[in-house]
């Protein structure tokens, strides 16, 4: 078996784990207990306490559409895994028959949270995505430059919480709140530790057609930096990129796919200031 069809076969196991994981956490403890995450999922879980409509059916029907739009810029392979991870784990919400596990809701806030981390966490890893809000929010960015992608994602999920203390009752919304704290560390811990960004250095003799890919398709800064090679004595210009957690794996199979045979240093920031991360 060659590298790539080994790739494929792992990144293809990461999704199908991530999202048994992640409809084991909605159906036996976030779906049944009225604790609301945010996201799409969260908007379904409204309406169908509202109207009766799938849960999984609202998160295809919201979903779709943004995946149409932005699966040139998302690439083909990644658009089409993740539209069919998305697909997926919308059926599965809605036709898995798996018991409540709980009727205590803390438990479910804090259980399903983690679980639902844990789960997409996986189908990250599997370089895929499930959509929802923070592609919604990427992609106004994309439209409004000045709208920070992690103020957008806060506001839509704040909005979907708030919005569930009114769909059920007050402490649904702070249970959402739990749970949703929760479901981010994981996501965090299960991608590459507790870091929310990482700098990336990339030596590279197409230096030039990486950097022009990083700020086609994922909208960072790229800098150059001028360097020479103290074994050859020539000189190389090393890319200096900093992206978060969600664009990470995007990062990595931009710069392979242009040179399979570049040089990748991978740092965990603490911190990240400035333009597109946290303000001063």
């Amino acid at each position: 078996m060659n590298n790539t069809l080994r790739t494929e076969l792992k990144n293809n196991l990461f999704v199908a784990a991530g999202l048994i994981i992640a409809t084991v956490a909605y159906r036996m403890y976030l779906i049944p207990n009225q604790v609301v995450a945010g996201g799409f999922t969260g908007v379904g879980q409204l309406l169908n306490h509202l109207f009766g409509i799938g849960v999984g059916t609202v998160n295809i029907l919201l979903n779709v559409p943004l995946f149409l739009i932005s699966m040139k810029s998302m690439g083909v392979r990644f658009g089409v895994r993740s539209l069919v991870a998305m697909m997926l784990l919308s059926l599965l919400i809605d036709h898995i028959p798996l018991p409540s596990a709980t009727d205590d809701m803390l438990l479910a806030a804090v259980y399903g949270g983690a679980i639902s981390g844990i789960g997409f966490g996986l189908v990250l890893r599997g370089n895929a995505t499930t959509g929802g809000t923070d592609m919604l929010a990427s992609l106004l960015h994309r439209l409004v430059p000045v709208l920070r992608v992690s103020y957008a994602i806060f506001f839509f999920d704040g909005l979907v919480i708030i919005a569930s203390a009114f769909a059920f009752e007050p402490q649904a919304a702070m249970y959402g709140l739990i749970s949703t704290f929760l479901c981010n560390v994981l996501i965090d811990l299960v991608l590459e530790g507790p870091n929310s960004a990482h700098s990336y250095f990339i030596i590279s003799d197409r230096s030039e057609a990486i950097a022009e890919k990083i700020l086609k398709e994922l909208d960072r800064g790229v800098t150059a930096l001028e360097a020479m090679g103290m074994y050859s004595h020539t000189h190389k210009q090393v890319l200096l990129c900093v992206v978060g957690r969600f664009e990470a794996l995007r990062l990595r199979r931009i710069i392979f796919e242009v040179d399979p045979r570049a040089f990748v240093v991978a740092n965990k920031a603490n911190e990240v200031l400035g333009e597109g991360f946290k303000p001063m």
